[in-house]
């Protein structure tokens, strides 16, 4: 079996990990963390001696009182008897006890002499011939002065406080620096991953500066900050991408479409210079170089135009719209052009229906689907408009019993100067359509072009 060992870090690596945001916050933790400890240490510490010393003194002055107690009924006689039977059975620990006479002559113990004081003592007990060097110890004790003048002292070895202390101490020193080290190692290894996230994030970039547009940044799938901030910014590449090749499309589309009118102009100006001999000539062919030259004025004027509304320049000037009223007088306005063409116009308009935009820019919007239908439909056939209320808002939508758009090429004739076959000898740029999608964006409506079977319908929702 193949072992496999965790790469190490080089020098440079290293310092940009122990410069990374992830780190320093993992220190900053380790940080509080380990003053929180502190704060708790002291507490405990401090309530755990106190409880210690509390307990240790009410069992103090719990013997010393049963001994002033047996003094009160067996005299000074008793009390030694009791005290060398305890010293010798020594049934409650390591207890020490002194018994003087009123004179402070030692009765019996295993403290020395020494003078009376009631309540409680600290006091170093000194090594006895024959205890051990480090016999010398701290002492509690609990001294109570007695009616005839003796006083009896109850005392225990405070060593046991200290060696609580010193556990305490111990125990949170090795508690705080293995947090310290466990949090070092974690700040190491989330600085190291995040370092490694965004080397990904400047691979990725480098290789869109570099003219690849379909790099993308992997997503890890935990749904953490930075997977939100990379799903965002492959979200933004995908856009980029599109305007990029929408840019390409438009490019390759000006220069591909505007080469015949531009032609046309050039051929009439040469027949103009070549073959004009009379001033009627000249003008003739003037006029009709003026013409396809504002011809190309109107088609640069309306690629402007899609441009300023795909970049939103617009939506300062939004403001209410009753598209209800809009509607019906712009049906009114195409009536008499469309009977004359031999169509019928149908409006089917509900009240009341508004709209936050352009009123102009809706205005151009509609007027281009109408005449869309008018032009590309035959005599006899019926264009229809409707608008209502919805659930979620609005359904706008102007069909009709024409031939119709195959559905392979809907959504094409969206697009900057597409234009279906049967068309192309009529009049037209090709940016009706495009300028309506880019209105409709604007005002945030879903533009679907259906089969009207037969027809085609044009739907705007919202």
């Amino acid at each position: 079996m193949r072992l496999r060992y965790p790469p190490v870090l080089s020098p440079i690596r290293l310092t940009r990990v122990l410069r990374s945001a992830a780190f320093r916050l993992a220190l900053v933790y380790a940080g509080l963390f380990v003053v929180s400890a502190v704060v708790l240490f002291a507490t405990v510490f401090v309530t755990a001696t106190a409880a210690l010393q509390n307990d240790m003194q009410a069992v103090l002055r719990t013997e010393a009182l049963q001994l002033a107690q047996i003094h009160r009924t067996s005299g000074l006689l008793g009390l030694a008897e009791q005290v060398t039977r305890r010293m010798n059975f020594r049934t409650r620990g390591p207890i020490f006890y002194l018994v003087q006479a009123p004179t402070q002559q030692v009765v019996v113990g295993n403290l020395p002499g020494m003078p009376p004081v009631d309540g409680v003592v600290d006091f170093v007990r000194d090594r006895a011939p024959g205890d051990p060097e480090d016999a010398r110890s701290k002492l509690t004790g609990f001294g109570l002065t007695l009616r005839d003048g003796s006083f009896i002292l109850v005392a225990q070895d405070a060593s046991r406080l200290i060696d609580m202390q010193h556990a305490i101490v111990q125990a949170f020193a090795w508690a705080g620096a293995l947090t310290f080290l466990l949090a070092i190692g974690g700040g190491l290894l989330l600085g190291s991953n995040f370092v490694r996230r965004i080397d990904t994030i400047g691979r990725t970039s480098r290789a869109i500066m570099e003219g690849d547009l379909s790099a993308r940044i992997p997503v890890r799938g935990n749904n953490d900050e930075i997977d939100q901030l990379v799903v965002g910014l492959n979200a933004m590449l995908d856009r980029i991408q599109q305007l990029m090749d929408g840019l390409r499309q438009v490019t390759s589309d000006i220069a591909h479409d505007l080469r015949t009118p531009l032609g046309r102009l050039r051929q009439r100006l040469e027949d103009a210079r070549e073959r004009a001999t009379t001033t009627g000539e000249y003008e003739a062919a003037t006029e009709a170089a003026i013409a396809e030259a504002d011809g190309l004025l109107d088609i640069f004027s309306a690629l402007l135009r899609i441009a300023q509304i795909e970049a939103g320049a617009q939506k300062s000037a939004f403001a209410a719209v009753d598209l209800s009223a809009l509607l019906r007088s712009i049906a009114e306005a195409y009536a008499a052009p469309a009977e004359d063409a031999g169509h019928r116009l149908v409006p089917e308009i509900e009240d009341g229906v508004t709209l936050t935009g352009d009123r102009q820019l809706l205005a151009q919007l509609f007027s281009n689907l109408i005449e869309n239908a008018l032009n590309h439909t035959p005599a006899g056939s019926t264009v229809r408009i409707v608008l209502r209320r919805t659930a979620t808002g609005l359904e706008a939508a102007v069909s009709d019993d024409g031939p119709g758009i195959p559905e392979a090429e809907r959504e094409k004739v969206l697009d900057r100067f597409y234009r279906l076959d049967r068309s192309r000898t009529t009049k037209g740029s090709g940016l009706g359509l495009a300028l309506v999608k880019a209105i409709a964006a604007l005002h945030g409506l879903s533009l679907a072009l259906k089969d009207n079977a037969p027809g085609l319908a044009v739907t705007l929702t919202r």
